[in-house]
């Protein structure tokens, strides 16, 4: 996943995470469900750790990992949750969120051949991540509140089906 063809290594990482599918799912999935939590700041630091974790791992050179799917794995059971309308406790929120940041972290390596380039795209990618989820949780938060929260439920179905329909694909092939 090529960011851009000669962009610099922390603009790169900073938009990487808006620029693949599969991440794009998985953060709106799970900024809709921290958004709906009450807990959300903890879902979000959960987040953040996680995806440290994951990025650390492909500094240290771990190979090829199933992330990609237990990322969509993960965003389609947050749209369910969202769809569902429930109040996800933060017991549940919080490991949810700490997962899907592993995966997501692990489905992120850069590409390029500079060390210097490598290292300032997974700062970028997880600084990226990180304001992206903060951002969809605070715009679902904001959001819950009209129409009592049906636009959320639509927008969890939707992150439900676009996942588990990739997920079939995938495995189908």
């Amino acid at each position: 996943m090529a960011p851009f063809a000669g962009a610099g290594g922390f603009a790169a990482g900073l938009l990487s995470p808006l620029l693949a599918p599969a991440h794009i799912v998985a953060l709106i999935g799970l900024g809709l469900l921290a958004g709906h939590s009450p807990a959300a700041s903890k879902s979000v630091a959960a987040f953040a750790l996680g995806l440290a974790a994951g990025l650390g791992a492909i500094a240290w050179g771990v190979g090829e990992t199933p992330a990609g799917d237990v990322l969509l794995a993960a965003a389609a059971l947050c749209g369910l949750m969202a769809a569902g309308g429930f109040t996800t406790p933060a017991w549940l929120a919080a490991p949810l969120a700490l997962f899907s940041g592993v995966a997501f972290g692990l489905d992120s390596p850069p590409e390029t051949i500079s060390l210097r380039d490598a290292v300032l795209m997974l700062i970028g990618t997880a600084c990226g991540g990180v304001v992206a989820l903060a951002a969809t949780a605070f715009a679902a938060r904001a959001v819950a509140r009209l129409w009592h929260g049906i636009a959320l439920r639509v927008a969890g179905s939707w992150i439900a089906a676009i996942a588990i329909l990739v997920l079939a694909l995938r495995w189908a092939a």
